[in-house]
């Protein structure tokens, strides 16, 4: 998913405000700090969950925070469920949203319940470019609504560059770099968001960078004003699908922890 529903994932299990902005900023991280190495064939989400448990025995200290990387991972298998699995054929920063999965990768972890669980309630068969797509727009869709009834989650995200300088030991240990070439990477990600910009032109960015992937990747061509202006009018059907997610996100989260 992308960065603001990402916080608010937290925030479902999160009220208190320092740990909410901790555990949103290792959580947005693990989202940023994939661009270190754009040529690697690591699945993301194993990715996060070996991160998660290398916090666990490295920098015991840190726990619980870094349990909000579990929910990442449930976010973002929810996500190909509902909304697509990505035929992504190179890593791009300038991408809307890459998630490089593999089912074999993830059989060794208790969240593979969790997806088999989602997947006979939620998943539905896409089909071709253009369901992929307009999976990428329901996911703009769900962005928006967060920025219109979740203002805080704006504050969080402005906050979380200067906050991750609380996880660079680990992320630094994990990755084996330099903790000033990861705030790098995520200091390059983070400007991509348009944090603390009005919400037409956060909406263009997202709008225009999903318009050159799905012509990269798809060969498809979308009509930026038409979809710009049916998300600005259509704020009951974008809080819809953000209600939607939120619903079987937090089943998704339950139903791992008791694992």
């Amino acid at each position: 998913m992308l960065p603001r529903r990402h916080i608010l994932d937290v925030w479902e299990f999160i009220k208190d405000e320092e740990d909410l902005l901790s555990m949103s900023t290792i959580t947005l991280a693990i989202d940023a700090i994939k661009y270190l190495d754009v040529e690697s064939k690591k699945d993301h989400l194993v990715e996060a969950l070996e991160l998660n448990e290398f916090i666990c025995f490295m920098y015991p200290a840190k726990r619980p925070k870094n349990r909000s990387l579990l929910f990442h991972v449930v976010s973002d298998l929810l996500g190909l469920l509902m909304f697509g699995v990505p035929k992504t054929r190179k890593h791009t920063i300038d991408s809307i949203e890459i998630i490089n999965y593999s089912e074999e990768g993830m059989e060794i972890y208790p969240v593979i319940e969790v997806w088999n669980d989602l997947k006979d309630k939620v998943y539905t068969k896409k089909h071709g470019a253009t369901s992929i797509v307009d999976g990428f727009e329901r996911k703009i869709r769900v962005e928006m609504d967060v920025m219109e009834r979740y203002p805080f989650v704006e504050d969080i995200l402005f906050e979380s560059q200067e906050r991750i300088k609380e996880w660079l030991p680990s992320l630094a240990g994990y990755y084996d770099r330099k903790g000033k070439t990861v705030k790098d990477v995520y200091s390059k990600w983070w400007g991509l968001w348009g944090c603390k910009k009005d919400k037409e032109e956060v909406l263009s960015g997202m709008i225009e960078r999903l318009s050159a992937q799905a012509m990269r990747e798809y060969n498809t061509t979308i009509d930026k004003g038409r979809l710009a202006k049916a998300i600005k009018q259509e704020k009951d059907r974008n809080q819809k699908e953000n209600e939607e997610f939120s619903k079987w996100y937090t089943e998704g989260v339950n139903l791992l922890l008791k694992i």
